[in-house]
């Protein structure tokens, strides 16, 4: 997955702050979350991040539109629920992408 300025794309950040002992088991559920919708209408991708502390882990995800990202957050709100107990405090939000630097071969 790259990261696009298409215009219409929407992308969500989620920022976990989790315990050092936790962050491996938040990422593995994630990782399985994301396995199980990835066909999911208007999904693009998704990335996760961890820091090198093990206290956060990073969810970057782009998607079509605002309302088929609220069409998933409704439909697997639940499940995305039971994952935030890995986490101390879960930031998410909502982007655009303003700028883009890509380094090229030549």
């Amino acid at each position: 997955m790259l990261v696009s300025r298409e215009s219409n794309l929407i992308t969500l950040i989620n920022v976990f702050e989790t315990r050092p002992e936790q962050q491996q088991e938040l990422i593995n559920q994630w990782i399985r979350f994301v396995e199980e919708v990835k066909g999911e209408p208007g999904m693009i991708g998704a990335a996760l991040h961890r820091s090198t502390d093990g206290t956060h882990v990073v969810n970057y995800a782009q998607w079509r539109s605002e309302g088929d990202l609220e069409s998933f957050l409704k439909k697997y709100r639940e499940q995305m629920e039971a994952r935030r107990l890995l986490a101390e405090r879960v930031d998410p939000h909502i982007y655009e992408v303003v700028y883009l630097f890509e380094q090229s071969d030549s």
